[in-house]
């Protein structure tokens, strides 16, 4: 029989939930490179899985770039909250911090951020298709130039501080990054998509 003395008390401190919203903006000519799946190739997939052997519908360039964006709400152009969070739960397996620990501890909320960006470039990337004897494929795809947005966290005050989310923030901006040929791409990797936080 377990003595009363001997029982252990749970504690349980209260959720301290608030929010902060942090600017990030490009590092210095590291543009952003959206890539939005194609309806397409969705329905390629699909019709792979499924066996659909009809033959190939043939590609529509304007189509494909436009596809590429990420718009929000109101049908301005920008860039999904799951982008910065994935890129801060990369960030924290060099720092030694588990992934679990951050989704404990803090939320990216919203949907898609408006991006405010210098121009668009429109490119034409050589790229191959996944496969070993994969031939090579065109990539249609928009290019921001000097982007910057504005990105909103809430966490508990009793599991992570403000300073440690911007540290973490901006070690997510340089070592994982958003969009395609980010640092952290795991076929890709290059240098865009790159951000740090500023005032």
């Amino acid at each position: 029989m377990v003595k009363q003395s001997e029982v252990q008390k749970i504690v349980i401190k209260p959720l301290e939930r608030t929010g902060i919203k942090i600017k990030v903006r490009a590092i210095k000519n590291s543009t952003y490179i959206p890539h939005q799946l194609h309806v397409d190739g969705v329905k390629g997939i699909i019709g792979r899985e499924f066996g659909d052997s009809k033959a190939k519908k043939l590609r529509n360039e304007k189509e494909e770039y436009e596809s590429c964006f990420y718009k929000t709400d109101k049908g301005k152009y920008g860039i999904p909250a799951r982008a910065f969070m994935g890129a801060v739960l990369d960030a924290s397996v060099p720092l030694g911090i588990p992934k679990t620990q951050i989704k404990r501890a803090m939320k990216i909320i919203g949907d898609t951020y408006e991006l405010k960006y210098d121009k668009i470039n429109k490119r034409e990337d050589v790229t191959r298709r996944s496969g070993r004897n994969s031939s090579p494929n065109i990539a249609y795809r928009p290019e921001f130039v000097d982007w910057s947005c504005e990105i909103m966290i809430e966490f508990d005050k009793n599991q992570i501080t403000p300073d440690q989310i911007i540290n973490l923030v901006n070690q997510a901006g340089f070592t994982s990054g958003v969009g395609d040929w980010r640092p952290s791409a795991p076929k890709t990797p290059g240098n865009h998509g790159m951000f740090e936080v500023y005032n």
